[in-house]
């Protein structure tokens, strides 16, 4: 389609609005069979393949490469970042995203493939920050530019992340605070990569402020999944018959957790994470939840800034920051009315 960005997988979610009207998203003018075949893509295996398209325009090739695409914080980023590098209709950009369902092997699979693609601008959340790392070297030696979202890899040019660290503390501050200041806690974790890294020593360092509270576990990998969080939060109860408080690296593990202790009969857990996302946000109107809050982020700005960045460097020019840091707001059930989600 002439003046627009070349379509790629990306599934959709559900319109929310922006958290305020400076950061509202560009608005999305792509036909029903573009939505179609999106949807179409999305339930095929995820980040199976590269999806490559022809484009005679003279646009820049782009390379997305994101976690998972099942989880709609990502899928909200791929996103921003199409509708972003869509506004220069002279000038429109051939876009392909992937998906790497969480497996860090893949996504070195998908960057070595974008590599021989040569494209010119990859824009890439990191699985694993470590694994990653050569993979952006040899990219950036092939003159392409990268730019990392929601996650910080080594030797990329720029990186749009929120601030992981004060985002876990501010979720387990707000745990600490909802238990009176007692009583058994667990963290289940994430994927090994900067996010998870900052959210967990936030959290801890929120824990360790406080005396009543002690940690029984930290060692758990939820992989970020609904049912990553079903399965360690159904280990946790049974080995913690005392437990009181979790912390889930994000609303997905959260919401898995809280599935799993309510099957199990515990509703006097209480349950905290991180993203602010819309599924969380409804769970924070029902008085039953056991989720209590979580720390936000913007997945559409993240995508939106991450994309203008990448803009000013195919321009050859430096970005203003090289690491962009955002800041993060707690959503609980006494604010959530107000709360403008994604």
């Amino acid at each position: 389609m002439r003046g627009a960005a070349e379509h790629v997988i990306i599934p959709t979610p559900s319109p929310a609005p922006s958290r305020n009207e400076a950061l509202a998203p560009m608005p999305m003018k792509r036909p029903w069979r573009t939505w179609l075949l999106a949807l179409l893509l999305a339930v095929g295996p995820v980040g199976s393949a590269l999806a490559t398209h022809a484009n005679h325009g003279k646009g820049p090739r782009v390379g997305v490469l994101v976690s998972d695409l099942r989880n709609p914080f990502f899928a909200y980023i791929a996103r921003a970042v199409e509708s972003t590098l869509a506004t220069d209709s002279r000038n429109a950009a051939h876009i392909t995203v992937v998906s790497s369902g969480f497996d860090p092997q893949r996504q070195d699979e998908q960057l070595k493939e974008m590599i021989r693609q040569r494209v010119q601008l990859v824009i890439v959340t990191p699985v694993d920050s470590t694994t990653l790392h050569a993979r952006v070297t040899e990219a950036r030696a092939a003159g392409i530019k990268v730019v990392a979202v929601d996650a910080l890899v080594q030797g990329a040019d720029a990186a749009v992340v929120t601030d992981s660290r004060a985002a876990g503390k501010l979720s387990c501050e707000h745990l600490v605070r909802t238990l009176g200041g007692k009583g058994e806690v667990a963290i289940i974790d994430g994927p090994p990569n900067t996010a998870a890294v900052g959210r967990v020593n936030g959290c801890r360092e929120a824990l360790n402020a406080a005396p009543g509270v002690r940690v029984v576990s930290m060692a758990l990998n939820g992989g970020a999944t609904k049912d990553g969080g079903v399965e360690q939060m159904t280990r946790l109860l049974a080995r913690h018959p005392k437990l009181s408080g979790v912390f889930a690296i994000n609303d997905l593990c959260g919401i898995g957790a809280e599935l799993a202790a309510q099957v199990a009969g515990r509703r006097d857990i209480v349950i905290t994470a991180m993203d602010g996302s819309p599924e969380v946000a409804q769970r924070l109107q029902d008085p039953a939840t056991l989720i209590a809050g979580s720390a936000t982020q913007s997945p559409t700005l993240m995508g939106q800034r991450a994309a203008q960045i990448g803009l000013t460097l195919l321009k050859g020019q430096p970005p203003q920051q090289r690491v962009l840091l955002l800041p993060s707001k707690l959503v609980t059930r006494e604010n959530v009315d107000g709360y403008g989600g994604w």
